[in-house]
């Protein structure tokens, strides 16, 4: 079996076990009968079986014949698919080894379903991921440590960035259970005279704007805990140290500790923060609108039905 089993040859000989005919097939694939002759011969030599019965008239397919021509559109409809595959691989950029930057409150509660995502979809992408403060992401993207950036940073200060908004979600007020009834009237600033605020630390994205948040309305709350993270802010609240300014993604990461907390609308105006990809100018031009597209719907699909567990009267703002 020195000769090679090629793609044509295994179509022509299929044509003929179909009609019985060189000439049928000759004028199918627009070549001389000679041609289809030799098909025939470079196919069986290299699979060392007969594939037509040429003492026959008309020509009649061996069983190895009829069974080649039945799975022939199965080795077809395979060999397209497979061109398919190449050609999409072939349509993203050079770069798959992505370094994506990934903001606490989206890798703790969505984050793994996104990698899953690029690296076993359709992009098939090679990932390292980094979790950590919005802040950390803006310096890390600067200094070429990473490629993008899951992050609630629009990075303003930045020119040679892209963005890309993907979500939006409002903020809200955290409460420990038993105090719901007690807070679910009262203005924001009677809250907070009440109980003391569990901070998201200033270091984060989300303090820095809820500190501004209680600057424009003129409210002074008194500084008693900070956290980094959400998880540690919800479980503050849970057991009865007071109240919290935060997000439902933030209240997702500290689901542990969901069980003993009531979730309020924010009183008085509200306000939201926003999730985008950033990237640097021009490195992932094609790339980052499809993966800010799979970093909202892991929101939808994984978070949401959480979240709505958690908050029945909270409605989307994405």
């Amino acid at each position: 079996m020195g000769d090679q089993l090629d793609l044509r040859s295994l179509q022509i000989v299929a044509a003929v076990a179909e009609t019985g005919s060189m000439l049928e097939a000759s004028q199918r694939y627009g070549i001389t009968q000679s041609a289809v002759s030799q098909a025939v011969r470079r196919a069986e030599a290299a699979t060392g079986v007969t594939l037509v019965d040429r003492s026959r008239r008309p020509l009649k397919a061996t069983r190895a014949g009829r069974i080649l021509a039945n799975r022939f559109h199965d080795i077809n409809r395979d060999f397209g698919n497979l061109l398919d595959a190449l050609r999409a691989a072939a349509a993203l950029p050079e770069r798959v080894d992505l370094r994506l930057g990934l903001v606490d409150s989206y890798a703790g509660t969505v984050g793994a379903y996104l990698v899953k995502e690029l690296a076993t979809g359709a992009m098939a992408l090679s990932l390292t991921a980094w979790s950590g403060l919005a802040g950390s992401h803006a310096e890390a993207l600067v200094r070429h440590t990473i490629d993008a950036a899951i992050t609630c940073d629009a990075m303003e200060d930045l020119d040679d960035v892209e963005r890309f908004p993907f979500y939006r979600e409002p903020y809200l007020l955290v409460a420990p259970r038993h105090l719901a009834a007690e807070l679910g009237e009262l203005e924001l600033e009677t809250i907070l005279e009440r109980c003391r605020l569990v901070r998201h630390s200033e270091r984060s994205y989300v303090g820095a704007q809820v500190e501004r948040h209680l600057n424009r309305l003129g409210v002074r709350a008194p500084r008693a805990f900070e956290f980094d993270t959400s998880d540690s802010l919800i479980a503050m609240v849970s057991i009865g140290m007071g109240v919290a300014i935060t997000t439902p993604l933030c209240l997702l990461q500290g689901i542990a500790h969901a069980a003993n907390v009531a979730v309020l609308p924010l009183p008085g105006p509200g306000f939201s923060r926003e999730l985008l990809l950033v990237t640097r100018r021009g490195d992932l031009s094609s790339l980052a609108p499809r993966i800010a597209d799979i970093a909202r719907s892991t929101i939808v699909a994984q978070a949401m039905p959480r979240i709505s567990t958690l908050v029945p009267w909270f409605t989307a703002a994405g």
